[in-house]
């Protein structure tokens, strides 16, 4: 028995200096709260707001956690 295999949902490409629009994101029954909320943790590391998160962004956030 064959399984079907289904594409997964690509991201759309942000547009250059666009404001993020979570509603391009919240497909499949993702509430757009969640896409929101995921952004505002993948900023945290995404240290020179180039749009994606390297080692020195990780590493420069991850020395610096303290317990609140």
């Amino acid at each position: 028995m064959s399984k079907k295999v289904t594409s997964a949902a690509k991201a759309p490409e942000p547009k250059k200096g666009a404001a993020f629009d979570p509603k391009a994101y919240a497909v499949n029954g993702v509430p757009e709260e969640e896409i929101v909320a995921a952004k505002q943790a993948f900023d945290l590391f995404d240290s020179d707001q180039g749009g994606s998160v390297d080692i020195n962004g990780i590493s420069f956030n991850m020395q610096n956690l303290r317990p609140l």
